[in-house]
């Protein structure tokens, strides 16, 4: 086809051949870039779905260290003392 329409292009001289090849070569590099494009996007997606598992990973860890601190503090308290063990009496 890109034949057939040079073809035509070099029976209205060469500026019109120019055009064409120029028509051609802007088509071909954009569908290049859209190609590149859609590599870098299903990489990014790949990058971002990584990350959410570490952020959910991260979120799980700060839950369980909020339950051993209440945990703590709660046992601290009931059992007396400023260190959690009962007072020695002398």
């Amino acid at each position: 086809m890109e034949n057939t329409i040079l073809d035509a292009a070099l029976s209205h001289g060469i500026w019109a051949v120019i055009a064409v090849f120029l028509l051609i070569y802007i088509i071909r590099s954009n569908d290049q870039r859209d190609a590149r494009q859609e590599e870098n996007e299903k990489s990014y997606q790949a990058m971002l779905n990584d990350l959410t598992g570490k952020y959910d990973l991260l979120e799980r860890v700060q839950a369980e260290i909020t339950e051993i601190r209440n945990w703590i503090v709660s046992h601290k308290f009931s059992k007396g003392g400023e260190d959690g063990r009962e007072e020695e009496k002398k």
